[in-house]
C-alpha cells in the first residue's frame, strides 16, 4: 500500500519537488477494454491537504504571507474539500482561518466540519441566498469580514493563485509523465483545473468530466480562465526560448458532460456499484462526489468504444477521499431508519 507525503513547506520549488515523487500507477482491471489507463497518484500528496486542493492553496497562502495577511477566509459546504485542506493548511502553516459554510448550522456537524473546528477554523453559517453572493465585491463587507490582515480565496481556491499552482502541476506531469499519453482525464467541479492543466500542457490534451449539472458554465468559466493564462510553445522549454507563448485552443480541451449521475454529490447505485468494483480489482481509493464519476465515464467511453483502441490515458487523483465519510453516514442513516 502507499503511503502519503506530508507537506511542510510553502515553498513552490519544494511542492515541485514532492510533486515529482507523486506515483504513476498502471491499472490493471477488465474494466477499461483496449485502452491502456494509468493513474497520477495526487491523493497522496499529504494525508488532509491532498490533490488538485494543495496546489490551488499554495499560491493563495504565500499570496497571504506577502501581505502580511494574518487570517484566511474562504466558502464551502458541509462536506467541501475545501474547506477542509483550508483548515487543515492554515493551523499548520501558522494562519487563522475563518470557513462561511452555506445554510443553518446542524446540531451534529459533519465529520468534515467537526476536523475544521479541531483544525482551529471558526465557522461561520450563512443562509443560502447570502452564500449565493459570494462573489459578488461587497461579500464580506456585509459579513463584517472586509478588515486588513484578512485574504479571501473564493471558493474551490478559484482564482489566479490557485490556477498558478495547478499550472506548476501541469509542468510536474509534462515533466514526469512516465510514457507518452494521448489524453489527461479529471473531474471538473469549478473548471479551474481543467483551465490551469490545459494551459501548462503541451504534449497530449485534456477531457474534464463534469460532476455536477453546470449546463454551459464550466465551459464558459473554463474559456475565460484559458484567456487569461497563456499555454507555452514546446520550443519555451529550450535554452534562449523564454518569449513564445500561444493560447490554448478549443481543440486541446474536451469537456463530457454526460456523467454527473444525476447532479453534484449523487450517487445512484450503478455508480456505487462500479466504485466497488474498481476499487476491489485495483486497490485505488476514489470518492464517490469527483473520482468515481471520473473512473466510470473512462469506463464507459472505453467499453462503448468511443475511445480508440489502444490509447494510452493518464488520469488525475485529485484527492478528496475525506468526503467518503458523507457517503457512509447517508447509509448509515437509511439502515437506522428502515
Amino acid at each position: 500500500m502507499m503511503s502519503p507525503r506530508y507537506l511542510t513547506h510553502l515553498d513552490p520549488v519544494y511542492l515541485q519537488e514532492t510533486a515529482r515523487q507523486i506515483p504513476y500507477q498502471r491499472i490493471h482491471c477488465d474494466l477499461f477494454p483496449a485502452i491502456e489507463v494509468w493513474i497520477r497518484r495526487d491523493d497522496l500528496l499529504d494525508p488532509v491537504i491532498s490533490g488538485n486542493k494543495a496546489y490551488k492553496l499554495l499560491f493563495n497562502l504565500l499570496e497571504a504571507e506577502e501581505q502580511g495577511a494574518h487570517t484566511i477566509v474562504t466558502c464551502g459546504g458541509a462536506w467541501s474539500n475545501h474547506i477542509h485542506a483550508t483548515a487543515a493548511a492554515g493551523a499548520r502553516f501558522g494562519f487563522r482561518t475563518i470557513g462561511i459554510i452555506r445554510g443553518e448550522r446542524r446540531p451534529v456537524l459533519s465529520a468534515t466540519l467537526q476536523d475544521a473546528e479541531r483544525l482551529g477554523m471558526q465557522l461561520r453559517f450563512v443562509r443560502r441566498e447570502t452564500y449565493r453572493r459570494r462573489n459578488e465585491p461587497e461579500f464580506l463587507s456585509e459579513l463584517g469580514l472586509a478588515q486588513p490582515g484578512i485574504l479571501y480565496i473564493p471558493e474551490g481556491g478559484a482564482n489566479l493563485a490557485g490556477a498558478r499552482g495547478i499550472q506548476l502541476l501541469g509542468q510536474v506531469i509534462e515533466e514526469t509523465a512516465p510514457i507518452d499519453f494521448d489524453q489527461l482525464w479529471l473531474a471538473c467541479g469549478t473548471g479551474l483545473t481543467a483551465a490551469g492543466l490545459a494551459a501548462s500542457l503541451t504534449h497530449f490534451s485534456v477531457c474534464g468530466v463534469e460532476v455536477l449539472k453546470a449546463g454551459s458554465s464550466i465551459q464558459r468559466v473554463i474559456e475565460r480562465w484559458l484567456k487569461r493564462l497563456p499555454k507555452p510553445y514546446g520550443a519555451m522549454h529550450e535554452p534562449g526560448c523564454t518569449s513564445k507563448k500561444r493560447y490554448h485552443t478549443e481543440a486541446d480541451l474536451f469537456l463530457s458532460s454526460t456523467y454527473h449521475c444525476g447532479g453534484y454529490a449523487k450517487n445512484p447505485q450503478y455508480l456505487r456499484d462500479f466504485q466497488k468494483v474498481f476499487e476491489c480489482q485495483t486497490g485505488i481509493p476514489l470518492d464517490p462526489v469527483y473520482t468515481a464519476k471520473l473512473m466510470y465515464a473512462l469506463h464507459r467511453e472505453s467499453e462503448g468504444g468511443r475511445i480508440s483502441s489502444g490509447s494510452r490515458m493518464l488520469v488525475l487523483h485529485s484527492g478528496g477521499l475525506q468526503g467518503r465519510r458523507g457517503f457512509r453516514e447517508k447509509v448509515l442513516s437509511k439502515r437506522l431508519q428502515n
